[in-house]
């Protein structure tokens, strides 16, 4: 059992993650609870998302059910709702190509307060990060275009702190590229389609 839960403080703001994951019997497993820098709810919500997989599949696990009370996630998830939002897209896609890696997986929408423990980290870690850290403030410059301001906090960093920001570009660098190669795909898609020519009606 996933039960994963994001909290962004504004939209985009500082955002955390938590995930609690259990064993069928209920017992608790594995517990994250972590500052993501800047995001927005939902993003935060998939973040969650991500994470819990990513534990779930290390504890060896074939078949997983979340509980997840972000109702976008679940129906996005399920089909039932389109993901119109580049950056959630790419997020979902990485989600679905986790969850090709287990044997089951079901994912329901649940009442907040099925998922109290999850809330509660998600929402410790927000409080407890009330400032970016060093790295994730090099970070929070670069996306804002603001070179020069992400340069000059780079040369405060210390190794850790480099290494943090290395993985987090590596990341959104390779998300990057699987929504480029996705939207990709949907316009070769969408230029056969358009150049098909259209069979007789027979009238």
């Amino acid at each position: 059992m996933v039960r994963p839960d994001g909290a962004s403080r504004g939209n985009p703001g500082p955002a955390a993650i938590a995930v609690v994951v259990e064993d069928a019997a209920g017992r608790v497993l594995r517990e994250v609870s972590e500052s993501i820098g800047e995001a927005t709810n939902n993003v935060a919500e998939y973040r969650a998302l991500i994470r819990g997989l990513l534990e779930a599949k290390a504890l060896g696990a074939e078949e997983v059910e979340v509980r997840t009370d972000s109702e976008l996630v679940a129906r996005q998830l399920e089909g039932r709702y389109r993901v119109r939002d580049p950056e959630l897209a790419g997020l979902h896609q990485e989600a679905r190509n986790l969850t090709a890696g287990f044997r089951a997986v079901v994912v329901r929408a649940v009442p907040r307060s099925e998922n109290a423990r999850a809330d509660a980290l998600a929402r410790r870690a927000l409080a407890q990060k009330k400032e970016l850290d060093p790295a994730e403030r090099v970070l929070a410059a670069a996306r804002r275009g603001g070179v020069e301001e992400a340069r000059s906090q780079l040369a405060l960093l210390d190794g850790p702190a480099l290494r943090r920001v290395a993985e987090r570009l590596v990341e959104e660098v390779a998300r990057g590229a699987r929504e480029a190669q996705g939207q990709g795909k949907r316009e070769t898609m969408t230029g056969e389609r358009a150049g098909r020519p259209r069979r007789p009606t027979g009238r």
